[in-house]
């Protein structure tokens, strides 16, 4: 995937970025939030189109997709919108993680026309719960966060853990798009690449001579159904790098799959830090960090951790924006 020099070209949009390839009949998947991998916009595939609002971040305004509390009811396995009265009720329940309700398996036996006795042979797994068994603990206020964020209320991303970050529930459509590569499986195709970045546009002001410094966090998982190993190393723009002491954290690291079961590492936390250079003028300046292939020496150690599983996250597919993006004013 090439990297596209974007600084000093705003982009006006909240969505998260997404991209999805999907292999055997070379076919790509459509997912979002999706993540949501490569497709792009998941969430707007999960909540239509709406104008998406600025949160105060830890030092950064973020603009999550409120896209995705717009048109998010849709057909769902897991969740009825029908059999709610407030509207507002509907969206907190698509944050709750009622696994135990799910019942992906005994879905996907109906769908299969299988026993359900045989379903988690066909996942290669041995119970529904094992799907979800390498999460962490969830968070005692998981559900009220993960639904403020989406509204664009919540403000400390920075202080959002892998307790948050880590659930599936955490990212809008999981209940509407991402329970179906279980519910509904369909074995002549399978996921390939896929990944996102939730919220995927912030925005911040500095000062020259005051303020001087920015941060950003951005949350970047694994496309729902995908099989396989990705391996990330995301880049600032050239012309950013010009005007901004740019630092990532982490800058390269490995995707694992969300499926059948979901990986350990299969979602991250990264931090975006900049510094003004001593000439930077003052103007607005768009920050576009994409991503681009990992270093040689990592990408033979994962090959050889997964053979035949692992994958270049930078493939044959690039989001039409940016990945991440940064706008900056400065003053």
């Amino acid at each position: 995937m090439e990297n596209t020099d974007n600084a000093n070209i705003p982009k006006k949009s909240g969505k998260t970025r997404i991209l999805a390839l999907s292999a055997i009949v070379i076919v790509i998947a459509v997912f979002s939030l999706a993540f949501v991998f490569f497709q792009q916009n998941p969430l707007q595939n999960s909540a239509g189109a709406i104008a998406a609002p600025q949160i105060s971040g830890p030092s950064m305004k973020t603009a999550t997709d409120n896209t995705t509390l717009q048109n998010i009811e849709m057909q769902s396995d897991v969740i009825d919108p029908s059999q709610f009265i407030l509207r507002e009720d509907y969206f907190k329940e698509v944050f709750r993680p009622r696994r135990e309700t799910y019942k992906l398996l005994e879905k996907a036996a109906d769908f299969l026309k299988k026993p359900v006795s045989e379903v988690p042979a066909y996942f290669s797994l041995n119970s529904e719960e094992e799907i979800f068994s390498e999460l962490p603990a969830l968070a005692a206020d998981f559900s009220e966060i993960a639904y403020l964020l989406a509204q664009g209320q919540y403000f400390n991303l920075a202080l959002l853990d892998e307790t948050y970050y880590k659930q599936p529930e955490f990212y809008p459509n999981f209940k509407t798009l991402g329970v179906r590569y279980w519910t509904r499986p369909d074995p002549k195709y399978w996921v390939a690449n896929g990944y996102g970045t939730y919220p995927a546009e912030q925005w911040d002001t500095l000062e020259k001579g005051k303020n001087e410094e920015f941060r950003g966090v951005v949350f970047f998982y694994a496309g729902w159904g995908v099989q396989t190993y990705q391996g990330i190393s995301l880049r600032a723009d050239t012309e950013s790098q010009k005007y901004f002491d740019l630092e990532i954290t982490p800058k390269t690291f490995l995707l694992e799959p969300t499926f059948a079961k979901f990986g350990k590492n299969w979602a991250y936390k990264v931090e975006i830090t900049g510094k003004l250079k001593p000439d930077t003028p003052p103007g607005t300046y768009s920050i576009g960090i994409n991503v681009e292939i990992p270093p040689r020496e990592l990408r033979d150690k994962w090959n050889a951790e997964h053979p035949s599983l692992y994958f270049d996250g930078a493939g044959i597919i690039k989001a039409s924006g940016n990945q991440i993006q940064l706008n900056i004013t400065v003053k």
